[in-house]
């Protein structure tokens, strides 16, 4: 008997080599998550996980994830070869171009709607019940994203289920984060040694500040307010919502704030943008620090400066914004007709489950 078609297609890029500590299990949860998920409420779903530049020396994730038997989970592995991303700009400082990596994702996708997420993300239950209960064409989805910390220090991997019950670090809302635990101390840089003219030069970043503060201020009154906070960790749309965008932003650049620009996108084009509140929420398994974003540290820009990766700044990031939702309606596609290397034949595989 054939598979029932796929009501939803998840996304998610990633590749082997252990970024920001313990990516093997917390991909292993990921897909252990959908999984479990997809024969519990016995839903048809589709993962399709793009393998970036995969490393020589290690197993494609195809081979080395343990797949779970559930007959209601299609498994497609897309592997995007070394001799592709060596073609990119700064290929050599980014190993992952995530957001191109999606894209490669959703442009192969099958399911009517399409949920791009992350490899260390799993769906609350009351979050994937959602998903069964008929989600609108001209809509895009947005949930709170909890982080929490599990360990992966114990004889066995603890459970979806496990990392789900666990205390909760931040909660990524709408309005802003929160920390249920009370908030953490913020790593400062120490000031610098007085130099010459340092009143001077404490004058001219007084202005800076300001003029950006007045800048921050002013974007909240001209910009909706959209829930872009932890937005690459869950933006589920329709697949024709994807297409008319077409997808994310392919810029070969770090991923920073390129999930917000589709956002924008989506709002401009008449997508009407829905927020689902807890117990509805995206669980982030916490990672290492300096690996990706967090409140607390910005050792993650300091990586990339030393690296000289071009990032979105944030002032340039409002500025698209305003560009989008003032302009003429529409999707304003920034990608050409080729987004998500369309026209490349691209290794895939169908792993199949252990028996």
């Amino acid at each position: 008997m054939s598979p029932r078609p796929p009501e939803v297609s998840i996304v998610a890029a990633s590749r082997n080599d252990d970024h920001g500590g313990n990516l093997f299990e917390r991909m292993q949860l990921f897909v252990d998550g959908l999984a479990d998920q997809s024969r519990r409420f016995d839903m048809p779903i589709e993962l399709v996980l793009v393998e970036w530049n995969p490393p020589a020396d290690r197993p494609s994730l195809a081979e080395a994830l343990r797949w779970e038997q559930a007959d209601q989970l299609q498994r497609r592995v897309v592997t995007v070869p070394h001799d592709v991303h060596r073609t990119y700009p700064h290929a050599d400082g980014l190993p992952l171009f995530q957001m191109i990596g999606k894209n490669v994702g959703i442009r192969r996708s099958k399911a009517p709607f399409v949920l791009a997420t992350n490899i260390d993300i799993l769906l609350t239950d009351e979050l994937f019940a959602f998903l069964q209960k008929g989600l609108r064409a001209n809509a895009m989805y947005r949930v709170d994203r909890h982080d929490v910390l599990a360990s992966f220090d114990g004889p066995r991997l603890p459970t979806p289920a496990e990392c789900r019950a666990l205390p909760v670090l931040r909660e990524h809302r709408r309005d802003g984060l929160r920390y249920p635990q009370g908030a953490p101390p913020v790593a400062r840089p120490r000031p610098a040694p007085a130099a010459p003219n340092h009143e001077r030069f404490d004058i001219q970043r007084t202005i800076k500040e300001l003029s950006r503060m007045t800048m921050a201020a002013w974007d909240r009154v001209v910009l909706p307010k959209l829930h872009t906070s932890g937005c690459g960790d869950f933006t589920l749309t329709s697949r024709d919502a994807w297409f008319a965008m077409h997808g994310y932003p392919e810029w070969a650049a770090y991923s920073w704030h390129m999930d917000g620009v589709a956002l924008f996108q989506a709002y401009a084009g008449g997508v009407e943008m829905i927020n689902l509140q807890p117990p509805m929420a995206a669980i982030h398994l916490e990672h290492g620090e300096g690996s990706g974003w967090t409140p607390e540290s910005r050792r993650l820009f300091d990586r990339l400066d030393a690296a000289g990766v071009p990032y979105l700044s944030t002032a340039e990031y409002r500025k698209l914004a305003r560009k989008l939702v003032h302009g003429p309606r529409g999707f304003h596609p920034i990608n050409g007709s080729d987004w998500g290397l369309a026209s490349m034949d691209l290794p895939e595989e169908h792993p199949k489950p252990a028996r």
